[in-house]
């Protein structure tokens, strides 16, 4: 279970009564509207490069790939994509070597700007 699924799991379970704006980011925080923690500058940078190439790589990425693309060391990529997995963006889809996916947050996330 994630920190995030932990947090939302506890909330509901003490049954309190929030204001309607708290109701409402809550019940974005649910869905998966919007993450919990917000976005890196280096993740957002991360997440929009893996929707933009989704076809094109196959849904199967490296982050030496993804740092080549985004003019970033495949190391920073790799500590960066340990929060998209977290917020459960991006999912681990091979080991040797690693590569990342897109899951269906991942690919139908927006950003406001």
């Amino acid at each position: 279970m994630t920190n995030k699924e932990l947090f939302i799991k506890e909330l509901e379970e003490l049954n309190v009564e929030l204001s309607e704006q708290a109701q409402e980011f809550f019940n974005q925080l649910k869905s998966g509207k919007i993450s919990g923690m917000g976005f890196t500058e280096n993740g957002k940078k991360i997440l929009i490069y893996m929707q933009n190439n989704y076809e094109q790589c196959g849904n199967n990425f490296k982050s030496k790939e993804i740092g080549e693309g985004l003019f970033m060391s495949g190391r920073s990529v790799a500590g960066s994509m340990k929060k998209l997995i977290a917020e459960q963006y991006v999912q681990k889809i091979g080991l040797n070597p690693v590569s990342y996916g897109l899951t269906d947050l991942g690919k139908d996330y927006q950003f406001d700007n």
